[in-house]
């Protein structure tokens, strides 16, 4: 028979544990990210930047991109889902991109992502 004092110290055990998952969970899921969407073509002319797109990223209200531009957004979470739109028609497809753990901020190149060419996220300083 289990005594008294070790179910004790087996349920606060148990209950420490729970309290570090759940912290590690909440860190994981609830870090704040910042996006910066670029549509750039490359210097070398290996990929060109989309003519005209709307990219909406998660749930996010949609924002529309030409030529030569970037946009900064703020995301929750590891795992984001980019949706672009041509205006041409040419791309409509959604891509599911993870973030770095350690990372704060990347830089996600649409043309990369568009071409297939890695890596299209990039580590980026906002300093």
């Amino acid at each position: 028979m289990i005594s008294q004092k070790m179910k004790r110290i087996t349920i606060r055990t148990f209950i420490v544990i729970m309290y570090i998952l759940l912290a590690v969970v909440m860190f994981a899921t609830g870090r704040t990210h910042t996006i910066l969407i670029d549509n750039k073509p490359a210097a070398d002319g290996s990929y060109k930047a989309v003519n005209g797109m709307t990219v909406t990223i998660n749930k996010l209200e949609p924002s529309e991109f030409m030529k030569g531009d970037r946009d900064k957004f703020l995301v929750k979470g590891q795992k984001v889902k980019i949706h672009v739109e041509s205006f041409d028609g040419s791309i409509d497809t959604e891509y599911a991109v993870k973030i770095p753990f350690a990372q704060d901020s990347v830089l996600i190149s649409i043309p990369k992502l568009a071409a297939d060419i890695k890596p299209a996220v990039e580590k980026f300083d906002l300093n």
